[in-house]
This record gives structure tokens, sequence and C-alpha cells, in this order.
């Protein structure tokens, strides 16, 4: 049986490769005598197992259970990884040492360890016991440490960014996951596929119980955020989403028949207000996979009619089945009890290929997305059954695969999954809680997050609503949803809110060239695209837990409208910012107040930064991003790459994209454009530039992909 603590595991899913033979030889060169090894064990006195090794450079693996019972479950929650080089493990004095470049875990007889990195003590006196019918386990740490990760505190509410105490969850809008870190340097992911651990953190010391008899905990040693970049490796990358995604989506419950659907893709490219998606709920099947002919009379040309227009079709996805579907998952043993009717386990292989197999000639009619719901009745539900659709997506199409989902498991971002935060309440105290949210399941791993704009139980006024989709201007997927019969097209709220959100959905067009680059970095480093300011001002205590503000990308700071009124402080960094909206400089370090007409959303950028903007498009597929805008904000040098490849297919893993570097030297007022790296099929072989600056002053010039020198005045 292969144990979840070796460095093989289970082939789970695509995202893993096998490399024993590089573990092996890697570990015969590194150690100097004994036998190769890779993992070592001990028992201690009380009667419990542990095993411990590494699974990369930076990341410890501790696996413990009573010497008594079985070896534990692999996690699915993990991908194969390689033992790192120039790792020892091995067995001194009745303990375990493990050393990596990183740092070192040593574990005593008892099971009571440490952790240190380059000889800086990061977890001290860190021990483990059986407590009734439950592993505990704790980490002394430093004092003044503050712990990120893990996920929000209910339907509704944020809660902090920071996470001293709460207990693993997953139901409709709220996701809290065992993955914490700390500004201390270590973070942790607690690999069990069991609900009910619980962890509480005071003076110094904090205590995980796990909800059972084994703890399958990963160890990490990065500085402040580059964690994220640990766990990333660890649990999966997120893939590139489709660049369809980043554009507007509109999601609705409760359209009458085939005419009320296709109204409303007229109407936006009447109206000319910028959408890509459109994402249906009940109203789009029955009989669990099957088109609805009221809807969708003819479903591939309905859909070919979409794409003809430069839409996409995502499609909502029960974990429920129902009449004989049921009578054939229970007669297998694939049904699951649930709140609303018998889910199917998508835990079980056999059973998520038999659903899959339904799925595919929804795939061959042309559906391009998946919205998962419900799937909540397990922790991990919602993780196998997007991957059921990631899997058999990249089986049965070229074309990317991308989820929306209710919640969330360690891992799931590998699968294309985004997140969005459930059935809110509509009102402006939600809408003041949905940034926190969204950062906190950034901080948890996910990188993908949104949500209902307008909130979903009741109809926003015009204010409400506009401002609503102002705030997801700044966020990664841009999505509006209403309950049924609740409208959240920009027309249904009158003549100023349709101006100020249909200004807004355009600049949301013009970012996705800067949008696009963030997520090529999120799938290269686990960096997510929305970040809390103290990324790049850790030593800042105003921005520790801001959780009305925060940063697209590295330089673009949002601070949107988030009560009634229009008015709102902004506290900005030290340093010189540039209203986004007036291109004025404000020097930071201190609170502004800001006074923001309805078609107005708060943002400013950091002095120094080169920010790309394409043009306005109806949707990505209709027309090309030329020219280009390129925003520079002097006040000093500044680098940005702008990352591009085919944006729908999987060629880039290939290395199929494009890379065009360029750099501001604030001193000599000179913009270069360096060789574009790469090439990619329907790539622009040259492109047109505008270089703007705040002032006002431009320059034109012709980019053919060799170096380019810009000089302004």
């Amino acid at each position: 049986m292969t144990t979840p603590y070796a460095t093989q595991s289970l082939l789970l899913d695509q995202n893993k490769v096998t490399n024993r033979t590089q573990c092996i030889v890697a570990l015969l060169l590194t150690f100097a005598a004994g036998t190769p090894v890779m993992a070592a064990e001990l028992t201690t006195p009380s009667g419990l197992t542990v095993e411990a090794g590494a699974v990369d450079r930076d990341i410890f693996h501790i696996v413990v259970h009573p010497k008594s019972s079985p070896p534990p479950p692999t996690s699915p929650f993990v991908v194969e990884t390689s033992t790192p080089r120039h790792t020892s493990i091995r067995k001194e004095g009745g303990g375990i040492r493990v050393n990596l470049p990183s740092g070192t875990l040593s574990i005593r007889a008892d099971g009571s360890f440490e952790v240190d990195e380059a000889k800086r003590l990061v977890v001290s006196m860190g021990a483990v016991e059986q407590t009734g019918g439950r592993l505990k386990m704790t980490f002394k740490h430093g004092d003044g440490e503050r712990l990120y990760g893990l996920g929000n505190a209910g339907i509704n509410h944020s809660g902090d960014l920071t996470h001293p105490a709460d207990h693993q969850y997953v139901g409709n809008g709220c996701t809290r996951i065992p993955f914490l870190w700390s500004t201390g340097g270590w973070g942790f992911l607690v690999a069990n596929d069991q609900d009910g651990s619980d962890w509480n953190d005071a003076g110094g010391e904090l205590t995980w119980r796990a909800p059972g008899l084994y703890i399958d905990i990963y160890i990490m040693l990065s500085a402040n955020f580059d964690v994220l970049d640990s766990y990333s490796r660890l649990t999966g990358r997120a893939p590139m989403p489709p660049r369809w995604t980043f554009g507007f989506m509109l999601s609705r419950w409760g359209y009458k028949d085939a005419a009320d659907v296709q109204d409303k893709w007229h109407q936006f490219r009447d109206r000319k207000i910028p959408i890509d998606a459109f994402i249906y709920d009940y109203d789009w099947f029955n009989d669990d996979w099957n088109f609805n002919p009221k809807t969708f009379p003819d479903p591939a040309a309905n859909l070919a009619q979409m794409h003809q227009m430069g839409l996409r079709f995502v499609g909502i996805r029960k974990p429920r089945i129902n009449g004989a579907n049921l009578d054939y998952a229970r007669a297998h043993g694939w049904d699951l009890t649930a709140p609303m009717g018998t889910d199917l386990r998508f835990d079980i292989p056999a059973a998520r290929d038999w659903w899959w197999s339904h799925q595919v000639p929804l795939v061959e009619a042309g559906v391009d997305g998946w919205w998962n719901d419900e799937a909540e009745q397990t922790i991990d539900e919602f993780f196998y059954m997007s991957m059921a659709q990631w899997n058999g997506g990249r089986a049965a199409s070229k074309q990317r695969v991308w989820s929306l989902n209710r919640g969330f498991a360690p891992g799931m971002q590998r699968f294309g999954a985004a997140v969005w935060t459930g059935d809110i309440d509509t009102n402006w105290d939600v809408l003041a809680n949905q940034p926190g949210t969204l950062l906190n399941w950034s901080l948890a791993g996910m990188p993908y997050v949104t949500q209902d704009d307008g909130g979903f139980q009741g109809t926003p006024d015009p204010e409400l609503y506009t401002r609503w989709i102002e705030e997801s201007l700044y966020t990664p997927v841009m999505r509006a949803h209403g309950t049924l019969g609740s409208p959240r097209w920009p027309w249904a709220f009158g003549d100023d809110a349709l101006a100020a959100t249909t200004r807004t959905i355009e600049m949301r067009y013009r970012l996705i060239p800067y949008l696009y680059t963030c997520a090529a970095e999120t799938s290269q480093t686990g960096i997510p695209l929305m970040r809390p300011l103290f990324f790049e001002f850790p030593a800042d205590p105003q921005t520790f837990n801001m959780r009305d503000e925060w940063l697209l990308g590295g330089h673009l700071l949002a601070a949107p409208i988030l009560t009634k009124g229009g008015a709102r402080d902004v506290y900005l960094p030290v340093g010189t910012w540039y209203d986004f909206n007036t291109n004025t400089s404000i020097e930071g370090g201190k609170t502004v107040h800001v006074d923001a007409p309805l078609d107005v959303t708060p943002a400013y950028v950091e002095a120094g930064t080169i920010l790309p903007l394409g043009p306005v498009l109806q949707s990505t597929s209709l027309g090309v991003e030329d020219p280009l805008d390129i925003r520079v904000y002097p006040g000093g040098d500044a680098d940005f790459t702008l990352y591009e490849d085919d944006g729908t297919t999987y060629a880039y893993e290939h290395g199929a994209c494009t890379r065009i570097p360029m750099h501001w030297d604030d001193h000599a007022r000179t913009l270069t454009v360096d060789k574009r790296r790469g090439r990619f099929d329907g790539m622009l072989s040259n492109r047109h530039l505008n270089v703007v600056l705040p002032d006002g002053t431009s320059r034109q010039a012709v980019y053919y992909g060799n170096k380019l020198k810009i000089q302004l005045p």
C-alpha cells in the first residue's frame, strides 16, 4: 500500500508525475553512509508512530498515527513532488533529523520536534499526543507572529485576515481549510481528508486537533507570503484560466423561454455593454444532463450562435442525481444523502467516470464552463467534482477547463477552479464584507475568487448595484447574479446606473492585458491576483488587517465605495501615488477623504509603475487588443513584462506564449521595450503602443518584436 508520507503517491490527477527513479538517485547522491531512505520512522513511548521526510526544497512532511493502527490513507490534496536534492534524512540518538537546503526538522524520541531555518529557530517545542479519539499537535513559535490563510468567518461575513482560532468548515458562503501561515516564516497544511479539525493560537503556542487518530502535515519554510509559492507547489499550480473569464459575466435564475434567453444576448450587444459569458441556473437543463428544450431548443445551434456573438455558455451543475440515474447510482453504492436529495459519491473513481460520460455530449454541444453548486456534504465533494471536470474536460476538448464553485478544498486550484462567496444577502453591510472574504480565500491559496454582484438574496437599489459592480472591477472574476427573477443587467437600474456600470465594465476590458499577465504570475508562483496591502508594505501596521482596500497585482490599489453615499477614507501607504481616475499625484503615509460620484471607483497607482491598458472590446473574442496604452507613472524606475498566449488552449504549457519586457528609466525618461520572447499561433506580430504619462504627455510607436526605445520629454 502506498503511504501518504512516502515521497511517492498514487497518480490522482493529470498534474501529478512519477519521479521515483529521480528521487532515489538524488538520495543516493546525498547520503554519505547508511541505507538510502525516503523517510524515517520512530515509535514514541506512548505508542505513536512518527514518520518524517521531505517533499520539496522547503517542505517537510510528518505523519503521526498509533502504532496499532494501519497507515492512514493517501491525501488527495497534494501532488507528486520529488525529494529535493541535497536532502539528508537520518536517525540520530533515537530521533530523526531531516536536513533541507532551507532548514532542518529535528524530531526527538518522544515525538517532540523543532524546525529551524538558517539556524533561526522557527518552531520550538512542537509536540504530538493522543487525547481520547483524537490527535493533538502543538507548535511554539515567535511572539507577535500573525497567522493568515484558512478562509472566512461565515456567509456574509469575512472576519479578520488573521486567524488565531477556528475550525475547518465548508458550507454555503463559508470555506475554512487547514492551511495556515505565519509572518514568522513558516506555514503548514494538514492534509487529512477529514472534517472536524480545530485550532487555537494563544501565548505563542498553536494547538491543532485532528478529527481522528492520524495527522498528515506538511510544514513549509518561506518568508512571509512566499509560503503561497510553497503551498501551490505542494498542492498544484493554478493553470492559466481562459482569457474570457477576465471579462464580464452575467448569471441568471429565472429565464422564461428561448426568446427571453436570447433577448439578453442581443440587448448587451445592441447597447454596447461588453460581456463574455452568460451563466445559466436551473433553467438550462432537465433530467440531470439534458438541455431544457424550452430555453435551448436546438442546443448546438443555440451555443454556436452564442459563440458567433463572442459569448460563452456556463451551466450550473448540482451534485444531485434523480430518477433512473439515482437508481443506477444506488445500485452501485455511489449515493450520498444530502439535505436537498441524494448526491453522487464523487470520491469514487468509477462514479466520477460514469457521471462525466454524461457530460461529454454537453462539451460537444459547446458548453464552455461549469457552475458547481451545493456540493458541501463533505469537505472534498467540490474537490472531486471539479477533478472529474478537469480530467474529463482535458480529454474531451482542447479548450481550457473552467469551473465556478461555492466552496473549495486544498489543491482545488489546480483543476482550473474559481470560487464565489455563496448565496449572500443584498445590503451594504454584506458588500462591505466581500473584499475581506475574497482576500481571506486568496491568502488560503485560492487565487480566483468572486461574488454575486448585487447580492443574491434580494434586489439592490441602483446605488448599491452600481457600487457592487464597481467593487467587482478590481477582483479576479467579475460576475453579477441574483435570486429567482431578480435582474442583474445594467439597464434594469435606471439611466445613471446604466451609464456608471457600462463605464466600469469598459474599464474592466481595458485592464485585461494587465490582469492576464498577473494570472501568468499566479500560475508560476502561487501569488494571488488580489493581495492585501501588507504584501507590498509588510512593515506598515495599518495594512496588517485591512479588508476594504487591496492590491490588484503589485501596484494597483483598489479602494471602492462600500457604503451608501459615495464617500470614504482611503489609506495610502508611504510613497507617491497617482489617482487612477484623475492622474493627480498624492503623497502617501496618510489617510485621504474621497467623495466619489456614482460613476467613479477610487483606485491609485504607485509611482514607479508600468500599467498596460487595452482597447474597449465588446468581448475578448471580438476584435484584437491593439493599440495598447502603456501608462507610465513616474517617480521611480519600473519594470513590467507583458504576457500573452492564445487564451483558449493549453499550448502555453508547451511554450506557446510571448513575453514582452518593458523598463522605465525614470532619470532618462525613457521606456525600453525589449525583444519579444516566444511565439504562439495567432499572435499579433506588430503592436501599436501609446505611451502616456500622468500629465498627458504621450508618444506613439509601432513595436515589431525587436528592442525599441521611446523617449518622453
